[in-house]
């Protein structure tokens, strides 16, 4: 029992410690003397003293365990006076009618934070492939390094490129802090204004070198910017690290603790990959929004092409006008035609225009509330309108759709409709 590793206490059934080995001593800083013939519970944290005596008591007195007897996780209190996380193991055995409990206990102080690590690594991923944009998954990541790691507030800043202001920029985008906690002095302060890589911020000085920077406490460093305003949220410890792809920095991540923490290598190592995994989203998301700009530009611009092109007014003479319509006609496409009608009317002041819709491929009654109020406008103006291309088909549909068609003219050909349209300049001419 000397030799074993891991604590073996004994104790019995009044819970009297009858037995401690050497690492047992080591695990909870007293000496082996000082815990013999002492109750159990002294190695145990106040919380739980009460609750492990009646579950004792209990388990004696109907043989019903309250807890697992295998591997249990359980906090231990050392001397110092801190938790010791540990791994307990219970037996059982009798001796001269006796009964005695023997726990086997292992100090898990090292292994819980690798699973925390762990735990955090795996809640980060999972976000990271199932959010679809940045603003979705920056407060989860976050919350999850933050609960994961103990850190009390996290933000993301971002490196945006070509702003108004000229060359790269930093900026705030998204923090997330511990319930029932603060940091709106820290927050407060990132939001007013943004930074270059020659400013003294954390993540700008982090930016700059793309290497992360851990500082243990922020009150005994005064270059740090923020100093009072994370005196006054009570914030100590703080760690920045890049959000990295291939090499180039597209932002940086900050954690602060109210406690002060020394730098672990293994957090540093397990950020670093956090920070690629979030760099990989964050320059789709990049290429995301620059497709989308060059999709809206391209938009933008054959809609220009196409309201110049599709909605043509032709000038045939100067008292006639001819506005050939080819392809569909949507609600967008319509707006244009009357638009356009009524622009170059205007402009034109033509006293006959020609609409022809031979090359309209469906004529429906969409198209034909179009043809309406594109020939009524018109005549507001004091210009006549002729609608050509009519044929069988397109008779029948505004025939069908019941449209009052009394005050338009219509010709089948647009060959008839400028025949027409000199018709009426005649009679328009003999009548003055």
């Amino acid at each position: 029992m000397e030799t074993v590793a891991d604590a073996v206490v004994t104790v019995d059934a009044g819970g009297k410690i009858l037995f401690v080995n050497r690492a047992a001593e080591r695990m909870f800083g007293y000496a082996a003397g000082e815990m013999l013939g002492r109750d159990l519970t002294m190695l145990m944290p106040e919380y739980l003293r009460r609750l492990h005596e009646e579950g004792m008591r209990r388990y004696i007195e109907t043989g019903v365990k309250h807890i697992s007897w295998e591997g249990v996780e359980l906090p231990g209190l050392h001397r110092a006076g801190h938790e010791v996380p540990l791994e307990v193991s219970f037996g059982e055995f009798s001796l001269g009618g006796r009964r005695f409990f023997t726990g086997v206990i292992r100090d898990i102080t090292e292994r819980k934070p690798a699973e925390r690590r762990q735990a955090a690594q795996f809640e980060v991923t999972r976000v990271l492939a199932e959010a679809r944009t940045l603003r979705q998954v920056v407060p989860h990541v976050l919350r999850a390094v933050c609960e994961g790691l103990g850190w009390d507030y996290g933000a993301l800043w971002r490196v945006e490129r070509g702003a108004k202001e000229g060359g790269e920029r930093l900026r705030f985008v998204e923090s997330w802090h511990a319930p029932g906690g603060r940091a709106s002095e820290v927050e407060a302060f990132s939001r007013r204004q943004d930074f270059t890589k020659d400013d003294v911020l954390l993540p700008a000085q982090v930016w700059a070198a793309a290497e992360p920077l851990w500082v243990s406490d922020i009150a005994s460093d005064p270059t740090f910017l923020r100093a009072a305003a994370a005196a006054a949220d009570g914030l100590h410890a703080a760690l920045a690290f890049p959000v990295l792809i291939h090499g180039d920095v597209l932002g940086v991540m900050e954690f602060f603790s109210r406690e002060v923490r020394e730098p672990d290598e293994s957090v540093l190592r397990m950020m670093g990959h956090i920070g690629s995994q979030l760099g990989q989203v964050m320059e789709r998301r990049r290429a995301e929004e620059e497709q989308a700009r060059l999709r809206e530009e391209i938009i933008r611009v054959q809609d220009e092409l196409l309201a110049e092109l599709s909605s043509p007014l032709v000038p045939l003479t100067p008292e006639v006008v001819l506005m050939p319509l080819v392809g569909a006609i949507d609600a967008k496409r319509a707006r244009r035609v009357i638009e356009s009608l009524l622009a170059g009317l205007a402009r034109e002041r033509a006293p006959v225009a020609i609409i022809d819709i031979t090359g309209v491929t469906v004529v429906d009654a969409h198209v034909a509330n179009t043809l309406v109020q594109a020939s009524q406008a018109a005549r507001l103006l004091g210009t006549e309108v002729v609608l050509t291309g009519i044929r069988a088909g397109v008779a029948r549909s505004l025939v069908g759709l019941g449209l009052d068609l009394h005050a338009v003219t219509t010709r089948k050909t647009l060959r008839d409709g400028i025949h027409c349209a000199f018709e009426h300049l005649r009679g328009r001419a003999t009548n003055l």
